[in-house]
């Protein structure tokens, strides 16, 4: 079943914007702490690496593509694996996408709670519910559009917290580099590295649906770069204002960026575009995971359209968010779904593309080489 990527198509345009959406997102909030808190001063390290990393697999999945180009990972896992192990590999990678998009959904809840204590979880709930369903029965063309909005937002928001923290800034809280040697650096390596595979992850699932498959490469190697320039400066910029000792303390130490920032000694108060981009990201990373997980499901059972499966699906999702006790336990899961789930399946692409060359797989042309 190809209903999905026959009747949803993107530009090139377009697909650049979902891989910045997904390659920055949330993670640009809660980054630092895991790099600082591996990597020390030096965490900034491990942020370039890692998507430096990413982009490297981003190859191997543009040659997937090209060699499946009408099938999303989902339904050419079979044809590369065999049925058993790549119908297997699928549905983890459904599994895994989903249980990342109900951990965003619950934090997403907790934040905006947060900042709005008088206002009823639920009600939170509700809106972001309607969001989300709303823009998966237009399709992934709107997403698409809609990220051609809101990923300018997100990144006018990140420069000004980085260039309005400079004034506060210590340079030598950056000082002296590799002051631990390359164990840390390696060490460190792991959060952010899974973090890029989030980006990976979704353009295995809307690749067939891009219009010019030969802008593929150039739309995930150029988001992918920004991605990486953009976080690796606010993690700079973190260890700058904050120093390595207060940061790792802190759940959000953007948060306590935005809260410091003074423009003229009367321009104060940012916290509030902190929230507005919180919840734009959190609505995007939702997405994300959701989109993949739904089609994914849909793919996997052969259904016609998937769309029949989007609330029913929310529901449990939902409902599934309400599990982890408190937002450090979710935290955790997602620490878990990040370490070990989500980012093994990202490498897999690697190990897809070598056994579908071994094999000769080349449906692109009509046949099995």
């Amino acid at each position: 079943m190809q209903l999905f990527q026959d009747t949803e198509k993107i530009s090139s345009h377009q697909a650049l914007s979902l891989v910045l959406t997904s390659g920055l997102g949330d993670i640009f909030v809660v980054i630092s702490v895991p790099a600082i808190a591996d990597a020390g001063r030096d965490g900034w390290i491990p942020v370039l690496l890692g998507y430096a990393l990413t982009i490297i697999v981003a190859l191997f999945l543009v040659n997937l593509g090209h060699r499946f180009p009408k099938k999303t990972i989902v339904q050419y896992l079979p044809n590369v694996l065999g049925k058993f192990i790549g119908k297997a590999l699928g549905l983890a990678y459904i599994l895994a996408m989903w249980a990342m998009s109900l951990v965003i959904f619950r934090e997403a809840r907790e934040v905006v709670g947060f900042f709005l204590p008088k206002t009823p979880q639920f009600a939170i709930g509700i809106l972001i519910a309607i969001l989300i369903i709303y823009t998966m029965k237009k399709g992934i063309e709107v997403f698409a559009r809609v990220t051609e909005v809101l990923i300018v937002i997100m990144i006018i928001s990140i420069i000004f917290v980085i260039i309005a923290s400079l004034v506060e800034s210590n340079p030598k809280n950056l000082l002296p580099i590799l002051e631990d040697g390359y164990e840390p650096i390696i060490k460190g390596l792991i959060t952010p590295f899974s973090y890029g595979m989030e980006t990976i992850l979704f353009a295995a699932l809307w690749l067939p649906c891009l219009n010019d498959k030969n802008k593929s490469k150039k739309a995930l190697v150029t988001g992918l770069s920004i991605s990486a320039i953009l976080l690796t400066l606010l993690v700079v910029t973190n260890i700058a204002f904050t120093g390595i000792k207060y940061s790792v303390e802190l759940t959000y130490p953007i948060f306590y960026m935005f809260s410091y920032i003074d423009i003229g000694n009367f321009l104060r108060g940012f916290e509030s575009i902190f929230m507005l981009i919180w919840i734009t990201s959190s609505y995007i990373e939702i997405l994300v995971f959701f989109y993949p997980s739904v089609v994914g499901l849909a793919q996997w059972f052969n259904l016609k359209d998937y769309k029949a499966l989007i609330i029913p699906m929310f529901i449990i999702t939902w409902w599934m968010s309400l599990i982890p006790s408190s937002l450090m336990e979710n935290l955790a899961v997602d620490k878990f779904v990040g370490d070990y789930i989500k980012m093994p399946i990202g490498v897999s692409v690697v190990i897809v593309w070598l056994i579908a060359v071994i094999r000769r797989l080349e449906e692109s042309k009509g046949v099995y080489r």
